[in-house]
């Protein structure tokens, strides 16, 4: 009877002593054959070791060939899991069938959330999916990283992925949960507003949160409310801060000669201490500038006097910082809570 794991049996001194067994045998072998043949005792010397050699390299290189298993066996990659790159943009949902192929961030409200008896749960942005111009999927093989997806309904919602289109409905496909997160959504200026009101162009852009507006024929100054930008050089004062021409330079790049719907908000005043019109700014597509600025990190959320969407904005000023965005950067020690003071 055998034993094995090291209860007296050792299959390395077997291997070992097969080999020198075959070694002996075909040295008494050689020996025999030359004393019959009288052949000279150095040739015999020489056959021995030339013998022994040779079936001792046999026999090692044998028993180091890979068995039957070790050859059918492929070693497989650990799977890595795939970061979620940063979006490029920022868009409402109704905007998704403009960007189908784009790597996005998508906001908007949940009107209900599906699951088929396949398992497959469908978050959608309309009370009929056909019709709606988009939504998000999570396939049954990825249901168990989203363990409460009825959650969603009814929350507005940040969705962050590639856009696709599937029998002509944009749609992201949910793959982890980092992909959606439940939070504001900047408002759309139907959501402010029941009648569309006129359009204005903006001729000049002051610095990140004030701007020149041609209000008929007339040229008004108008200050963003509830934002607050890094100050640059003006013809009252030579202070620049940190990140200050940046946020200019943004707002010139969004804002000039666009033409814009400006919007009051109940809680403000219609001009401030300066003769400034205070207004909420909208792009022709409905995106709100002064929500934009914050999130993107361009501005500060101004928090001195209360505002339709303080709250919105203080959120959006949070998710930038957490995110370390424009002036949260370490370009700046805004982060830190000191080095901005308003000048309004």
């Amino acid at each position: 009877m055998l034993f094995c794991c090291g209860n007296g049996y050792d299959k390395k001194q077997e291997v070992k002593s097969e080999k020198y067994k075959m070694v002996a045998k075909w040295g008494n072998f050689t020996k025999d054959f030359f004393e019959k043949n009288k052949i000279p005792i150095a040739i015999i010397i020489a056959g021995l070791i030339i013998g022994g050699s040779i079936l001792l390299s046999k026999r090692s290189t044998s028993s180091v060939l890979p068995s039957r298993n070790d050859r059918t066996f492929t070693p497989q990659t650990p799977k890595v899991k795939e970061s979620v790159q940063q979006p490029t943009k920022h868009i409402n949902y109704t905007e998704a069938p403009n960007h189908v192929g784009e790597y996005a961030c998508v906001e908007g409200k949940v009107d209900h959330v599906f699951t088929s008896q396949k398992g497959n749960t469908f978050i959608n942005f309309c009370a009929d999916y056909k019709t709606c111009p988009f939504g998000a999927v999570i396939f049954s093989a990825d249901a168990y990283k989203f363990p409460n997806p009825k959650q969603y309904a009814g929350q507005t919602v940040e969705i962050t992925g590639l856009i696709k289109s599937y029998e002509g409905r944009p749609e992201i496909i949910l793959k982890d949960q980092s992909q959606i997160k439940i939070g504001y959504v900047s408002p759309h200026i139907s959501s402010v507003i029941k009648e569309v009101p006129a359009l204005y162009r903006v001729v000049k852009v002051i610095d990140g949160d004030t701007i020149k507006v041609n209000i008929g024929g007339e040229v008004e100054t108008v200050r963003l409310i509830g934002v607050d930008t890094p100050e640059i050089p003006n013809p009252h004062s030579s202070r620049q801060d940190c990140f200050g021409p940046e946020a200019a330079q943004y707002a010139k790049q969004l804002l000039e000669n666009q033409p814009v719907y400006l919007i009051l908000d109940p809680m403000q005043s219609n001009r401030d201490k300066y003769n400034r019109l205070l207004r909420y700014i909208f792009l022709e597509d409905g995106t709100l500038i002064n929500a934009k600025l914050i999130k993107e990190g361009y501005a500060f959320n101004y928090i001195y006097e209360p505002f339709q969407f303080m709250k919105q904005f203080d959120y959006l000023e949070k998710q930038a910082k957490e995110n370390r965005l424009g002036l949260w950067s370490d370009k700046c020690n805004y982060y830190s809570g000191a080095g901005h003071t308003t000048n309004e």
